[in-house]
């Protein structure tokens, strides 16, 4: 179903479109993507020449964004990017910055940062792995949001997120940072709070399996023992050992039934497991789009007044219907035990 949204976006290092599913489930239509893996691009194109036929018609799916001149990209609302996180993650032995193999996958960040400043978009949203927090001890994660912050003039929100945060029976642990251009006083931006899962791993392998929620996807391999204790694909179902595939990958990672892989099973697990969790992206991207709302509409009816007590009041409204929670203190404005809980159900922006 079409979301309550109607604004434009950009998929970069796409892989097989994991943002793009979630971002178009919420009103977003997609203008430009990018991703180089010749398998992964097939299997893009393979799902979405039917429903963005545009990106394949007018040459806006391409292939390396070390090419693209940033101005040649059509204007869009919002950039999406699952950066390459070898070069930050355990796997890519840490690199960061500084790994100049396979086309510096590290230093591809500064390619967004070079679209953000050219094309000033109202909004980006990133993901990659929880290691990109404290690589390097803190030093790469304090490269990337000094140049957000300070050299291109956006807000900069983060928090590691787990699938299983939004409704998916996966660990997947992974960083995700949002920012926006025209914030101003405003910083009221919060993630939206935990929901339960809509369905655990016994839905998953249609049979009794001995986890509620499953370990992270990866991108393959020889796979692993169900005793090995960094066990990530043998499940214990029916009272039988069974090795994940790439079915069951990709309900773990939310993709829809009719999502296909014209590629071998190998390739399938291997794009899943480099994939993002389509429903956490989705939850978080219809946070960021209704703070989004509220910054427009901010945007034209209170820069004329500039009145503080109005920004203040607005924040702490947006604040309440993010966290849902309100806080009672003392005197002293110490926070005591007694919360009450706050339901939205409908926010509509006058």
């Amino acid at each position: 179903m079409k979301g309550e949204f109607d604004f434009t976006f950009i998929d970069l290092f796409s892989g097989i479109g994991g943002f793009h599913i979630a971002m178009h489930e919420i009103g977003g239509k997609c203008v430009f993507a990018s991703e180089m893996d010749i398998y992964a691009r097939k299997t893009y194109e393979h799902n979405f020449k039917n429903t963005s036929p545009e990106l394949f018609e007018n040459n806006h799916f391409n292939d390396d964004i070390r090419n693209i001149t940033p101005s040649d990209i059509p204007d869009f609302d919002v950039l999406c990017a699952g950066f390459p996180c070898q070069p930050f993650s355990q796997a890519g032995f840490k690199r960061g910055f500084n790994d100049n193999h396979n086309s510096e996958r590290g230093n591809l960040f500064f390619n967004i940062a070079e679209i953000i400043e050219t094309k000033r978009p109202k909004a980006f949203f990133l993901e990659n792995v929880r290691g990109i927090v404290k690589h390097d001890n803190g030093n790469t994660f304090k490269v990337i949001r000094n140049i957000i912050e300070n050299e291109l003039g956006y807000s900069f929100y983060y928090q590691v997120v787990k699938a299983s945060d939004y409704g998916l029976p996966q660990f997947r642990p992974r960083a995700f940072m949002i920012g926006f251009r025209d914030e101003g006083l405003m910083n009221g931006f919060s993630f939206p709070p935990k929901i339960a899962l809509k369905f655990n791993m016994s839905d998953v392998w249609e049979g009794n399996c001995s986890r509620e929620i499953g370990f992270t996807i990866r991108v393959g391999g020889r796979g692993s023992k169900i005793d090995d204790r960094r066990n990530w694909d043998s499940y214990l179902v029916d009272g039988e050992v069974k090795q994940l595939t790439h079915v069951e990958a990709k309900k773990m990672q939310g993709f829809p039934a009719e999502f296909e892989f014209p590629v071998s099973n190998t390739q399938a697990i291997k794009q899943l497991g480099n994939s993002v969790a389509i429903d956490a992206i989705k939850v978080v991207g219809n946070q960021m789009m209704q703070y989004l709302q509220v910054l427009n509409n901010t945007d034209l009816n209170m820069k004329e007044t500039k009145n503080k007590g109005e920004w203040t009041e607005l924040l702490v409204f947006i604040k309440l219907i993010a966290e849902q929670k309100l806080f009672l203190t003392d005197a002293n404005l110490n926070i005591n035990e007694y919360i009450f809980g706050i339901k939205k159900k409908q926010l509509r922006i006058i």
